[in-house]
């Protein structure tokens, strides 16, 4: 406490010094030239503690018509972080102008400061040419924590301690958790978008027996519609056969879907289905021509597989007689 009070005075008798004694203020410096230019520099403060802002000013008097260079300032202030800086309004006292500029300053480290004389050079309105020096200005920072270090605001720093590690099955379990719910989004939107599938609202030989009703309306004459009626009553026992069985028979070929039925058909409706097929190709790929006896062979195997292959429940003997066009 002693040291600090030491330097305290120590730095107010050397300002003292320093100032003029028509200069008031704590920490104020002014030339002793009274024209054409007088110049004041001064602190706010001439002790201050670390992270304190000091008010740094240079107030110029001027004599009417005198021009005056104003040096860089800033350049000149070592040991001090300039956070602000300005120049005041210039104002008229007396038949001079007055111009006063300031600085913010910032000291981060403790200990003893100059700011530096300043040199103004100026010319009168009558040409001639001078200048004015100001004198130094001292400044002590002083640190804010008490010197016996009693300080009771700072805490040690705590040990380190070694944190915990996650156990790996956690990240593991976290992962699959993710997945797991990325793929039921994924699903839920699908189902979404779809929709619900559809329910067919007849069985499939009740289908099988509308669709070869209305192909029995073909006119025959037409080779064009006679092709083509080929093409449709093999789609239809095509499809009665997929929904019936469970096969994917309007995807595979003649070789593929006998075989298949194996099992599930009495072998003579193995060989009804295969001569079926066998002779709808022959018109369709090959591009025969079949006559009427032909035709109508044709009509009644798949009218046959049809009656034969309809499931227990539903006895064909209570179904109406197509009409025979």
């Amino acid at each position: 406490m002693a040291d600090r009070l030491l330097r305290s005075v120590l730095a107010s008798l050397l300002l003292l010094a320093a100032c003029s004694t028509e200069s008031p203020g704590p920490a104020e410096v002014s030339s002793e030239i009274s024209d054409p230019v007088r110049a004041t520099v001064q602190v706010d403060r001439a002790v201050a503690t670390t992270g304190d802002v000091i008010e740094y000013s240079i107030e110029i008097d001027l004599a009417a018509g005198v021009e005056v260079a104003i040096p860089e300032t800033g350049s000149e202030i070592a040991g001090f972080r300039i956070v602000d800086l300005g120049e005041d309004a210039a104002r008229e006292v007396d038949g001079r102008t007055v111009r006063r500029f300031w600085y913010r300053l910032r000291a981060d480290l403790i200990g003893s400061y100059i700011l530096p004389a300043l040199r103004l050079d100026y010319t009168t309105a009558e040409g001639q040419t001078g200048s004015v020096e100001t004198s130094e200005i001292f400044v002590e920072v002083e640190s804010v924590l008490p010197e016996d270090g009693g300080a009771t605001d700072i805490r040690d720093v705590k040990e380190l301690r070694r944190v915990a590690e996650e156990p790996p099955w956690l990240w593991i379990g976290l992962a699959a958790l993710a997945l797991l719910l990325a793929v039921a989004g994924w699903w839920w939107r699908r189902r979404r978008r779809e929709g619900p599938k559809p329910q067919p609202s007849q069985p499939a030989h009740e289908v099988a027996f509308e669709a070869l009703a209305q192909l029995r309306q073909t006119d025959f004459d037409d080779l064009r519609a006679l092709r083509r009626y080929y093409f449709e009553i093999s789609e239809v026992l095509r499809t009665y056969v997929e929904a019936r069985f469970g096969l994917n028979a309007t995807d595979l070929t003649t070789e593929e879907i006998v075989p298949r039925l194996q099992g599930l058909v009495e072998v003579h409706q193995e060989d009804l289905l295969r001569r079926f097929l066998v002779e709808t190709d022959g018109v369709k790929y090959a591009a025969r021509v079949p006559g009427a006896e032909q035709i109508e062979s044709t009509y009644e195997s798949a009218l046959r597989f049809v009656e034969e292959t309809v499931p227990a429940e539903d006895d064909p003997s209570e179904r109406e007689s197509l009409e025979v066009a």
